[in-house]
Formats: structure tokens, sequence, C-alpha cells
């Protein structure tokens, strides 16, 4: 087994280091945290145009750059490095693989090449400490990382209107970089305690009904958001079949 890096991810980390050495010194750093979205959106826009940083693990059909996650890991150890604020984590590691791996042909056809130029800031909801279960699409799915059914949590129920829109109730403490998305997924428990299911929802930042509060964080560079939810309209993620 060959666990050398391959030429093409020693250029990703020489460039995209480079670039961030020139761009990211402490005072850099500092003046971005303080900015309402709490990162150097200038920058952000230059690493997607250059790099294609955000879509680097996306498939080229969406505008990805089609590489795979160690790929991108690399790109989280160089931003890692100079402490880069930026909504790499949140919407490239967290919120992407999900609407690649749940969403619909054509939410992934909607969402996808937005987020891969950079447009589109996502982040995900999950309430709790249930995260690596969400990301992973992995455990027990009767609920208990979106709530468990019980008080707390978050609560989903068909939207009184018809149609195929939903609407969600609940609180999520802690959202990485959930102040400044564009987009939320949101996790949350349907179909009440004994016969319910844990579902995916996107929900626009500008939806009624939605709240965010910016939290003081230890890491001003990994800002942290609670998001609270009162009858607030979502779009469920991937096709309604039960499953």
């Amino acid at each position: 087994m060959d666990a050398a890096f391959t030429e093409e991810q020693d250029e990703i980390r020489r460039t995209l280091r480079t670039l961030l050495r020139e761009r990211c010194g402490p005072d850099e750093v500092k003046a971005a945290v303080q900015t309402a979205p709490g990162w150097d959106e200038a920058l952000w826009r230059q690493l997607a145009r250059t790099l294609g940083l955000p879509g680097l693990a996306l498939p080229s059909a969406y505008g990805g750059v089609g590489c795979e996650v160690i790929e991108l890991a690399l790109a989280c150890e160089e931003t890692g490095r100079v402490l880069l604020p930026s909504p790499l984590l949140a919407t490239a590691v967290f919120a992407a693989p999900l609407v690649a791996a749940v969403g619909t042909e054509a939410q992934r056809a909607e969402l996808l090449p937005r987020i891969a130029e950079g447009a589109l800031t996502a982040a995900l909801a999950v309430p709790g400490s249930a995260l690596p279960e969400a990301l992973g699409l992995v455990g027990a799915r009767d609920g208990a990382w979106a709530g468990g059914g019980r008080a707390g949590g978050v609560q989903a129920r068909p939207d009184s209107g018809g149609g195929a829109r939903w609407r969600l109730y609940g609180q999520v403490e802690q959202v990485l970089g959930g102040h400044s998305a564009e987009l939320l997924l949101v996790a949350a428990r349907a179909g009440g305690y004994t016969r319910g299911r844990t579902l995916l929802f996107l929900v626009p930042t500008g939806a009624d009904g939605l709240v965010r509060t910016r939290l003081t964080a230890l890491d001003a560079t990994r800002p942290q958001t609670r998001i609270e939810l009162r009858n607030v309209p979502a779009e469920l993620l991937g096709a309604d079949d039960g499953g």
C-alpha cells in the first residue's frame, strides 16, 4: 500500500499554502472574524475561483473539481494551519456531501453547482451531540439524533396546506457557521415518538419563523449559532419515499 501523496495532491497543498501565507496573517484573521459573516468574503471568492475549494470533493458533473475526500482533508489541514475563518468546514465538509448523497437529482442540480462556485454557503443543524451519525448516515434511524421525539430537538410535520412542504419546530443549540450560511440542512424528527424517523430538510435562512443568534465562542474563527425554528417552512432533502 502506497500512502504517499500524489503529485496533484502535493500541488494542491503547495498552492493553497502559498496563497494563504500571503493573505492570512494574524492581522488579517483578526479583521476577518470581526466582520458580519465572520470571514473574508473576497478571499473566499478567490479560493473558489482559483482552486475550486468549496467544490473540491464534488463531482465535476455539478461543477465540482471531482477530487476525493483526501484532497478536501488536505485543504482543511492547510486552512487550519493559518486559522483561516471560512465556510469551508460547514459548507464543503458538513453540508455538501449530504446534498450529494441524499438529495434528489433536481436538488443536486440546483444546489451543488452554486456551492462549488462559492456562491452558496450552507450549514448543518443537528440537535444535541449526534453530529457523527448525521454526517456518516449511519446509526439507528429511531430519531434519537434529532431529539428522539421527546422534548427538545426538532420536530417536522407535513404542511397543512398540502403538497410536498413541511413545517419545522424546535431548536438547535450549536450550529457551526449558522449565522452567515444562506442555507440550513436541519435534522428533524417526523412521525411522532413511536413510529418516527429522522429526516433532513432544506431551510433557506430567510424563511419566516427562523431565528439565528450568534454565540460567543472560544474559537472566534469557528463561530457557533443557536437556531430556533418556529413553524418554519422546509423542503425535504431527498425523495419522500418512506426511507
